[in-house]
């Protein structure tokens, strides 16, 4: 196997045989979205002003057995991006997977100093070229069948700074477009997403330090970030790729912030938490059952506690963390399913125990974590809260009883498991909460409001959570599903519409633009994504995973 690529036993987990377009390609966040992107087996075209810069690249990556070819472009100008789009479509025979939007400028000034070149610049290359090259790629998408658009996009969409008025309005307007094209362009098998970095070490920031109070705006980004620390690179093209694997089918429209928690809203100064070092047992791990050479892409080592780990999106976290090569405990309230589930993964190789519990009561939540101490030996790498009930009801309906059911079960269960879990996610160096919310805790959805709100309260207190406990190094996210195919789902959807299930399905599909319904696998991805080390820079985030649904 060449040097640099991964090996993967899951083809779910690959893009061998895809073709991938790269804006800025030779230079920091871009040059490493080329990496990983060819180090999961895409074949790769990069552009960038400089013939010199590419030429070295290409060097670099031909020696490590990657697939990359270079052509000359400046994305400012609209003659070049036809130009390059025509280059793409004669080397992948009028086909192209991925296109990723990455080029980009900035100007570090007051906003009564910026000129109406300034904003042309700007403007064209944040925002002029990516549409244009999204219309111009379309056809080149759509024909291959499997079409994904990343859009590279930034922090200050999320959180003003200094300086950075003309840039964020241009990210913002990529962030806004990311949206709607996941929107109109769904029906073609597109998908659209947008990662917005937080602060990270690139030529581009570098250049911008140098800007008359340049270092300043940095200093104060950093001082708002609970990590504490810059991100890298590597860091934000893991997310880029992620979100163009099969796994990630189910995610579109959405605008994932890559960034310490630098878009939180903070009551104390993160001056006052100290830096962590995430040089942890992550760092030291085996190859995972996967397959992945890189381990930054493997969970071999590490422990995980997936509740409700039976049935549907439960029972998928628990397999897809094992296949990683995670040590996994699943609870249940029944013994029995336990047992099956247990014996079923066991015969496969996977690492997996079971026991008893109903979450809803604090005694069992009790028992249950000091079970997981003890097989665990005090130490856990990762928690996922996934249990959940709900009833569907007209909100005048629901009685003092239902209110405590839903809530208890919802949110006072991973509130207080979260607790439980802190000093044994704290003690193995390197932590993780995902927490399984929903669509319903974003968007308004009728005879929900219980339901709703219990998600409500789960979503913001992942966002404490990641603010309070970074200093431990530990991250905290969700992951917020929409319409997927479950047994809870199942009877919900005909219980709330008196219908059969297939015309239930299609009133619900009608609202999606992916236009179907998702499966437990396509969770469980994204679940696990976000427990690997490639992960390492993402806290704080709700992510839907709903086929548009959201948008």
């Amino acid at each position: 196997m060449a040097e640099g690529k991964l090996s993967f036993k899951n083809k779910r987990w690959s893009l061998t045989g895809m073709t991938a377009l790269v804006t800025g390609g030779t230079k920091g966040i871009g040059h490493a979205i080329v990496e990983e992107l060819a180090a999961f087996g895409a074949i790769v075209h990069i552009c960038s002003r400089n013939q010199a810069d590419i030429d070295i690249c290409l060097k670099e990556w031909e020696s490590k057995g990657f697939s990359v070819t270079g052509s000359v472009c400046d994305v400012k100008f609209h003659d070049q991006r036809e130009n390059l789009m025509k280059t793409v479509s004669s080397i992948f025979d009028g086909k192209l997977n991925i296109l990723i939007n990455n080029a980009a400028t900035n100007i570090f000034k007051e906003s009564t100093d910026i000129t109406a070149e300034d904003i042309s610049t700007v403007m064209g290359t944040n925002f002029e070229s990516t549409y244009h090259l999204s219309q111009l790629a379309h056809t080149l998408l759509k024909a291959s069948g499997y079409g994904n658009i990343v859009n590279i996009s930034s922090i200050a969409t999320a959180k003003a700074f200094p300086l950075t008025s003309v840039s964020a309005a241009s990210k913002g307007a990529m962030n806004q477009v990311t949206k709607n094209l996941a929107f109109e362009w769904a029906k073609d098998n597109v998908r659209v997403n947008a990662v917005a970095p937080g602060p990270v070490r690139t030529p581009l920031l570098e250049s911008g330090m140098n800007e008359p109070g340049g270092e300043n705006a940095l200093n104060d980004i950093l001082s708002q970030t609970p990590l504490r620390r810059m991100g890298q690179p590597k860091e934000i093209s893991a997310v880029v790729a992620f979100l163009c694997l099969p796994v990630a089918s189910y995610i579109t429209g959405q605008i994932i912030y890559a960034d310490g928690e630098t878009d939180g809203i903070f009551l104390v100064p993160c001056s006052s938490i100290p830096r962590i070092s995430l040089n942890s047992t992550a760092t030291k791990m085996d190859e995972a059952k996967m397959g992945f050479k890189d381990k930054r892409w493997s969970l071999s080592g590490m422990t995980a506690l997936v509740t409700g780990g039976t049935r549907g999106i439960g029972h998928a976290i628990a397999e897809e963390l094992a296949e990683f090569g995670a040590a996994v405990h699943i609870c249940s309230r029944n013994q029995a399913e336990i047992d099956k589930c247990v014996k079923e993964w066991q015969s496969r190789g996977f690492s997996v125990t079971g026991s008893a519990s109903d979450v809803l009561y604090p005694h069992q939540r009790l028992n249950l974590m000091e079970i997981v101490a003890s097989i665990f030996q005090g130490k856990l790498n990762i928690i996922v809260n996934n249990v959940g009930t709900y009833m569907i009801k007209e909100t005048i309906d629901f009685s003092a009883e239902d209110i405590s059911t839903i809530m208890k079960t919802n949110f006072e269960s991973p509130y207080h498991l979260s607790q439980l879990a802190y000093p044994l996610l704290k003690a193995s160096g390197y932590g993780n909460i995902v927490f399984i919310s929903s669509i319903s805790g974003v968007k308004a959805l009728p005879l929900l409001s219980l339901y709703a709100a219990s998600k409500g309260a789960m979503n913001q207190v992942t966002k404490n959570l990641a603010f309070e406990w970074a200093k431990d190094n530990i991250r905290v996210n969700a992951v917020a599903p929409g319409p997927v195919m479950t047994t809870i789902s199942e009877s919900g959807v005909n219980e709330a519409r008196g219908e059969n299930e297939s015309n239930a399905a299609s009133a619900i599909m009608s609202q999606i633009p992916m236009c179907r319904i998702g499966h437990p696998k396509e969770i469980s991805a994204l679940v696990a994504f976000l427990c690997l080390p490639v992960a390492s820079y993402i806290t704080g985030q709700i992510i839907c995973a709903d086929g548009g649904y959201t948008v």
